[in-house]
């Protein structure tokens, strides 16, 4: 008896395709007595034991997306890609659509990946942190599987759904100059199409009110919380009027470390956060903070990945955030009852 037999190696040793071999195992009355008969004697003389992805591979009515993260070796998962995944998984209201989550690390994982067997049982995909040359777009594209990208896409003929990054930088960086200072250290991760779309946002806000673009420290490649503390040593003898931290968790850990070293915010420095996590709203300060429409992003990629699946067309979208303003920034000093105000 063969260990570990594939559905692969019954569909070659039967002379049938794997979907002829799915719908066997899942009874499928259309497939004729004498091609089943000959299947199932295949199964039953190699000890195949169908498992959960076999078993999806029945007829066109169910329908499997798979949202596929890679990830930096060393990198935890972050609050707001959960929180995304989440709400994509809350607005799946179709019983006959499933969605599975997989993430990876290094390129040589994806042949033990779920997208590895896409040609079988994946019918679309939602795509995270998109790299240039990126082989799980290569993989399928070769399997010819619709998918869609959460970010902005290298390419522009891939269609994706994104924040509409470059005016919530925008707005945010004006805000800070307008009511706190000139003076912005942006701390960002990857050189990321959405990143540099943040970064283009801040410089136009520079430009637009005649501030010397020289004020404006940028610091890449920031993505752990030993990164983050590095910087705060780095400027505590050179504060800057505000800190604006691309991603709230990164924020949160600065304002902890500024605390650590004496510096107060938001009396010595300011600090200003990107996402609106649950949990902005309940630090030491309450962090001012750019917040996304996570429930329009969710319903936005699902509702194109099913069109696309089902042969329609598509167009890339941006979706508006709005801008929290909470303790961390100075201006809620002048405020009194400490509400949070939206712009």
């Amino acid at each position: 008896m063969k260990k570990n037999i594939t559905i692969k190696e019954v569909a070659k040793l039967s002379g049938y395709s794997t979907q002829t071999i799915s719908r066997v195992i899942n009874k499928d009355l259309k497939v004729k007595a004498e091609t089943r008969e000959k299947i199932l004697r295949i199964i039953e003389e190699c000890g195949y034991k169908p498992n959960f992805y076999a078993k999806s591979l029945v007829s066109k009515k169910n329908k499997n997306i798979l949202i596929l993260l890679k990830r930096k070796s060393g990198h935890k998962a972050t609050i707001w890609t959960s929180t995304l995944v989440n709400e994509i998984i809350l607005k799946n209201t179709r019983s006959d659509i499933s969605i599975l989550v997989e993430q990876y690390y290094k390129d040589e994982e994806l042949e033990k990946s779920l997208l590895s067997k896409a040609s079988t049982f994946i019918d679309g995909a939602i795509i995270f942190y998109e790299e240039k040359d990126d082989e799980r777009i290569k993989l399928l594209e070769k399997n010819n599987i619709p998918f869609i990208i959460f970010g902005k896409s290298y390419d522009k003929k891939n269609i994706y759904v994104a924040n509409d990054d470059f005016n919530s930088c925008y707005k945010a960086t004006k805000y800070i100059i307008e009511n706190i200072g000139e003076k912005i250290v942006f701390i960002t991760g990857e050189s990321l199409p959405m990143n540099e779309q943040r970064i283009e946002g801040i410089i136009k806000a520079y430009t637009e009110v005649n501030t010397d673009i020289q004020e404006l420290k940028i610091e890449r490649f920031i993505n752990t919380s030993s990164e983050i503390k590095e910087i705060a040593k780095k400027y505590i003898y050179n504060l800057p009027e505000c800190f604006f931290v691309n991603g709230d968790e990164k924020a949160i850990v600065l304002i902890r470390e500024l605390f650590n070293n004496g510096i107060k915010v938001p009396n010595d420095v300011a600090v200003m956060g990107f996402d609106n996590l649950p949990v902005s709203e309940y630090t030491i300060p309450s962090l001012s903070t750019i917040s996304l429409n996570y429930k329009k992003l969710a319903e936005s990629l699902l509702k194109k990945i099913i069109s696309l699946m089902e042969g329609g067309n598509e167009v890339t979208e941006e979706v508006e955030s709005k801008l929290i303003i909470r303790e961390s920034t100075k201006k809620l000093k002048k405020n009194q009852g400490g509400k949070d105000e939206e712009i």
